[in-house]
């Protein structure tokens, strides 16, 4: 990956047009003068698809759609005084900052900061066309001094790098040139103008009126709900400390926009001035990718297949997951349980391989990296005997190099930690408040000695684990590389993740068995790497911001910007400062966890208190039931994974994307949709028994069956009822979806077994379950290519009649079955078109409406 001059990486690197030195500027000058055409008045040019406006005086930058519509509409130019906000088209300043870290979270404020100077006007506006087409010009202050270069160059059809750039510009605190160390770029918002994305954030889903800080760093264990330092610095976070922040956001425009950096940022959207945005890089350089739509969808496409994409999880990511810890007689138990009680599950994950123990705050893993043979002495016995239930065994590991664990002599001596000025190991307090540091991934010796390690635990049959933390990297340690730690902050969880993605590719080379890893930070470059993303240690009750409901709103930002694969940990984690898991919080977790796109509890820190699905017979009932229709939904579930390794379209999505005219669809905190037909509303408040859900227009019907709910145009509401077992969840009219048959346990496909009662979904081959809905029409294409279509526009009432290819069939119990394809008749008003896979394949048909 091409790097700046201080070592640290660009994402998508384009010409540095502040650091070449005067006389390579002249030099570019010429060249430019001799390609291209310079303008004193305002230049207008497409680039991308796209009208580009440049205007001299005052400064000002604008992007028009091709129907002419404003899309980015920046700020004017002007002078600034001491004091000013950096309201204007671009301002730079140099400033220090200031970073107090203790246990992963982050301190920062300015203490020493220049006033702002503001770029006035623009110069030697070009238009140059060889080498791809581009408008460069100048960054003047008031008094006509140069401050530095700027560009709109295009990419492709409807994207766009725009950047500005100081006159030797510095970067974080000390790293790059002498000059301005903070690049601010301002623009209009538009009324009624939304901003969706900027990653795993648990409060909000639209950001307009909020100025977000970009930092990696420790979640909190609840979380004050105002952006400012927390009651109980450094354990509680706030409103916007997160593990997963991206520089993104997505504007209900029809545009997506990126800033390309790996230093702090801070994205001031509406919230310093009603109209006023604006996004302040931490270095003298300000690059943005634009990735227009025109739909919200497509700008995610663009987005996403700039910034990569994931590859397909295996078949098992997309079953249910359960926990299982205290050592591996209890881990073979529940496993056999499980099957025994008739829950679906194809993971098992086991957090304690590496040693575990009861302390005054709950079950302390150890920090040991490898296996605990005290604890798991027949550790490879145990993966054979869950693989022949069908069953993957996941276990755990983390950055964490603690003192004294038994890796540490070796990281010591190798020289593979992070380092002090001094050159001594760099210690923090850790999670469990003991010295620890992290293993240096700048230095290829430590790089390889991490996946050496890591490689036991394959080679001994995990089938992979949750990579844990990587967002506690100081921003002042001494880096092997030499690169500034401050800026490659950000950077060590993709780096964490690469080195994973590398290990796993590797080792399915070798063996080609199937595996995944899972985490939960993450920083631009992280999107093509990872396999699962989980949002985080909740609290286990049902605070906002960082219990139960936070879950849905990080789970929609991280969809935008890039990370479709998503779960979450049922029920919560952390019971600090709360209370342990209760049955009601369970149920609860439990139903909306099996209607995520990844299903997996955690027995979480206060394992013997918390409530959990062995508790009672309920409870294990409850399981039952969801699991098996989150099981079941594979079909469904794969298809839009596909989807995800091949568009960037999120699996969990905000409605906006699908009903982007509707504006509730941009704001909802408590309603997603799985995919593009099923729309969830978990009920997130403690002590309800009903909710509010919020529709657009349209028919939509009960997702297991029921009466039709009528919105009118414009949208509406409808109060639902939702006992402690039920989940709200709807689909639209003319909806098709398709299931596994009941009988399917597992997803697990490249283990073999002669266990009675094991059946994957290879076993019944193409057999499938379908459920219809009248009023509407719609196709459904699974990810191996078996079709459905379902034309139902005319059908109202009650299924009277079924026929395939003219033979009727016996309709029972509202539903009926038949072998292979061919064409379903409906009442003589509907058709379901059934086509691929074997001619003998058996199809059962649900029509689930009440007249």
């Amino acid at each position: 990956m091409p790097v700046e001059p201080h070592g640290l990486p660009r994402l998508f690197p384009g010409t540095p047009l502040g650091i070449l030195g005067p006389s390579a500027l002249v030099a570019l000058m010429s060249l430019a003068a001799c390609g291209g055409k310079d303008a004193e008045g305002p230049l207008s040019a497409e680039l991308g698809g796209l009208t580009v406006r440049v205007t001299p005086r005052p400064a000002r930058l604008e992007i028009l759609a091709p129907d002419g519509t404003p899309l980015f509409d920046g700020l004017p130019g002007g002078s600034l005084s001491e004091g000013d906000a950096p309201h204007v088209a671009a301002a730079m300043r140099r400033a220090v900052g200031r970073y107090q870290f203790q246990v992963g979270a982050f301190l920062v404020d300015e203490p020493e900061a220049e006033p702002w100077t503001g770029v006035a006007r623009f110069g030697r506006i070009r238009l140059e066309e060889e080498g791809g087409r581009a408008i460069r010009f100048e960054l003047r202050g008031g008094g006509g001094q140069l401050l530095g270069q700027g560009a709109v160059e295009e990419l492709g059809q409807g994207e766009l790098a725009i950047t500005f750039e100081a006159e030797d510009p510095g970067s974080g605190n000390s790293a790059g040139g002498g000059g301005p160390n903070r690049m601010s770029v301002a623009f209009g918002c538009a009324p009624g103008e939304h901003f969706l994305g900027l990653g795993g954030q648990s409060f909000d889903v639209d950001h307009r009126g909020h100025t977000v800080p970009i930092w990696v760093q420790e979640d909190g264990i609840s979380k004050d709900d105002t952006g400012g330092d927390p009651p109980i610095w450094p354990l509680m976070g706030n409103r916007y400390t997160t593990h997963s922040p991206m520089p993104i956001f997505l504007s209900s425009r029809g545009y997506a926009l990126m800033l390309d950096t790996s230093y702090r940022s801070i994205f001031a959207l509406c919230s310093e001035a009603e109209e006023v945005g604006r996004v302040e890089a931490w270095e003298g350089r300000a690059r943005f990718l634009f990735f227009y739509g025109p739909s919200p969808r497509e700008a995610i496409g663009r987005l996403t297949g700039h910034l990569g994409r994931p590859e397909l999880p295996p078949a098992f990511a997309f079953a249910p997951w359960l926990d299982a810890i205290f050592g591996e007689d209890n881990v073979r138990r529940v496993a056999e349980r499980l099957r025994a009680e008739g829950v679906p599950v194809s993971a098992i994950w086991s957090e304690d391989w590496r040693g575990g123990e009861d302390d005054g705050t709950g079950y302390t893993l150890d920090e040991d990296w490898r296996l605990d043979r005290a604890v798991y002495p027949n550790f490879e016995l145990l993966v054979e005997d869950l693989h022949s239930l069908g069953i993957k065994l996941l276990t755990y590991n983390n950055t964490f190099l603690e003192v004294g664990v038994d890796v540490w002599a070796e990281a010591e001596a190798g020289g593979y930690t992070i380092k002090r000025a001094n050159g001594d190991p760099y210690l923090f307090t850790s999670a469990k408040f003991r010295d620890s540091s992290l293993a240096d991934l700048t230095n290829p010796a430590a790089y390889e000695w991490v996946k050496d390690v890591y490689r036991e635990g394959l080679e001994q049959g995990s089938d992979g684990w949750m990579a844990d933390f990587a967002e506690w990297m100081p921003h002042d340690a001494l880096l092997h590389s030499g690169v500034d730690a401050e800026g490659y902050h950000n950077l060590y969880p993709v780096d964490f993740q690469r080195l994973h993605r590398e290990l796993f590719d590797e080792q399915l080379a070798e063996d080609g068995l199937e595996r995944l890893y899972f985490v939960r930070s993450a920083y631009l470059g992280s999107q093509p790497l990872v396999s699962v993303f989980w949002a985080g240690d909740q609290q286990t009750d049902f605070s906002l911001g960082d219990g139960l409901p936070s879950v849905i709103p990080m789970g929609l930002g991280l969809g935008i910007t890039g990370f479709p694969y998503f779960g979450h940990d049922i029920a919560g984690y952390m019971s600090q400062m709360t209370r342990p898991t209760t049955k009601e919080l369970w149920f609860r977790w439990a139903s909306f966890g099996a209607l995520s796109p990844v299903m997996r509890t955690h027995h979480g820190k206060s394992a013997r208190e918390n409530w959990s699905w062995e508790s009672d017979a309920e409870t294990i009932a409850h399981l039952r039931r969801w699991a098996s229709l989150h099981l079941r939904l594979f079909p469904y579930l794969y298809a839009l994974a596909k989807e995800a390794s091949e568009t960037g379209m999120p699996m969990m999505r905000t409605l906006a994307l699908q009903y982007p005219d509707w504006e509730p669809g941009w704001t909802l905190t408590d309603q997603y949709l799985l995919g593009d037909r099923i729309l969830v509303a978990p009920v997130v408040a403690e002590g309800a028994t009903s909710r509010v859900v919020e529709l657009p227009e349209g028919v939509f019907f009960p997702l297991e069956g029921g009466a039709a709910v009528e919105i009118p145009a414009g949208g509406g509401s409808v109060t639902v009822q939702a006992p402690v077992t039920e989940c709200p969840a709807f689909v639209p009219q003319g909806a098709v979806l398709v299931l596994l048959p009941e009988e399917v346990n597992t997803l697990v496909a490249d283990t073999t077994n002669d266990s009675t009662g094991i059946v994957s979904h290879l076993d019944v081959g193409d057999d499938r379950e379908l459920w219809l809905f009248p009023r509407g029409s719609s196709a459904w294409v699974e990810a191996d290519g078996l079709s459905y279509d379902w034309q139902a526009d005319e059908l109202l009432g009650p299924v009277t009649s079924v026929t395939l290819d003219g033979s009727a069939l016996e309709l029972v119990g509202g539903a009926v079955t038949f072998l292979g394809n061919g064409t379903l008749t409906v009442n003589g008003e509907a058709t379901l078109e059934v086509s691929g896979g074997s001619p003998d394949r058996r199809i059962l048909v649900r029509f689930l409406w009440s007249p």
